[in-house]
């Protein structure tokens, strides 16, 4: 069992996620730290060992994170949610994102823990209201009553920060983008690379992302241990690129043909909508035909979602990865799977 006299106790949430499955390991070389994960499912191996602990337990049960809490960390990565766009994921993504958050920052605050890190994500800010516009931390949220239950509870969850933060807690949000990196098991992130590799897309829709590289992310959770304002957020994003700027990317790498025409956003709406009619009328008679492609999806995949990370770059030391060198090296990784 833990001693507290000898080490620093971090506790990370979400441990088993893709994030966690890199910042762990991180957090176990550092000698100081004794580290408590906490999640529904045992971590891997590179997760156990000397210097490491797990509770099972789901993060909505408020008795679960009370076990966790009673041995007193001091420091806490909050890193897990439930990511989705599905509507069908809504309720139980507001018992995990928001309920979920609103006991650890609550817990956090009782235990006295010295500093809390909580992965929130760039859906939680909203979307610039000009097209190709880079916003920064201070947008309003500009999503609600659209129907977009990922944005929506990742944007609460961050109000239950807040709410704490002006209880007295010591805490500060991260923003990353869409992560690419090894160890992804997003299976339409290496259907993305598949397709690049082979030049085999002819269009793409009309909007643009924020991408984000896990070693950049995870740098910054380290960073922000010691550096960031309390009750303030990051946006972690290495890249700002429309899906035709990296599409080219990809294609000068590969040398394969870049994609030559936009799709209509009204036909990407419309297929995302039918497919995830499709997929959960499938689910309902019991039938194993799924689409990944969502209503939510489609509609922000219209959109171009660009964010800033001067912020970041300033207070926490933030170096973005150029997203061909993302690319380069990740590849590998995504074609072999």
């Amino acid at each position: 069992m833990f001693d507290a006299d000898q080490k620093r106790l971090v506790l990370v949430t979400g441990a088993t996620g893709f994030l966690g499955r890199h910042l762990v390991p991180a957090l176990l070389r550092q000698p100081e730290n004794h580290v408590l994960t906490f999640g529904r499912s045992a971590p891997d191996g590179r997760q156990s060992g000397a210097g490491h602990e797990h509770i099972l337990g789901a993060i909505e049960n408020r008795h679960d994170v009370e076990r966790a809490f009673s041995l007193k960390p001091q420091l806490v990565f909050h890193m897990a949610g439930l990511v989705s766009y599905r509507h069908s994921d809504a309720q139980r993504q507001r018992q995990v994102n928001v309920e979920g958050t609103r006991n650890v920052m609550e817990l956090a605050l009782a235990a006295g823990t010295e500093r809390v890190v909580h992965t929130s994500s760039i859906a939680a800010l909203g979307i610039p209201s000009l097209p190709g516009e880079i916003a920064d931390e201070g947008l309003a949220y500009n999503l609600a009553g659209l129907g977009l239950s990922y944005c929506d509870t990742k944007h609460e969850a961050e109000l239950v920060v807040l709410e704490n933060f002006r209880r007295g807690l010591n805490v500060v949000m991260l923003n990353p983008g869409i992560i690419f990196g090894e160890g992804d098991s997003h299976g339409h992130h290496h259907a993305i690379f598949r397709a690049m590799s082979r030049g085999g897309l002819l269009a793409v829709p009309s909007g643009g992302i924020p991408f984000s590289d896990i070693v950049d992310v995870v740098d910054a959770h380290l960073a922000a241990i010691e550096q960031g304002r309390a009750g303030e957020r990051y946006s972690l994003v290495s890249a700002n690129l429309s899906f035709m700027e990296a599409a080219r990317i990809f294609a000068e790498l590969y040398r394969t043909e870049a994609p030559r025409f936009v799709y209509p956003d009204l036909l990407v709406q419309s297929l995302g909508t039918l497919a995830e009619t499709f997929s959960e009328v499938s689910k309902q008679l019991g039938l194993p035909l799924r689409f990944s492609l969502t209503r939510q999806q489609a509609w922000l995949s219209c959109k171009k979602i660009f964010f800033s990370n001067e912020k970041a770059r300033r207070e926490l030391g933030f170096l973005p990865t150029p997203f061909a060198e993302t690319i380069k090296r990740t590849a590998p990784y995504y074609l072999a799977r």
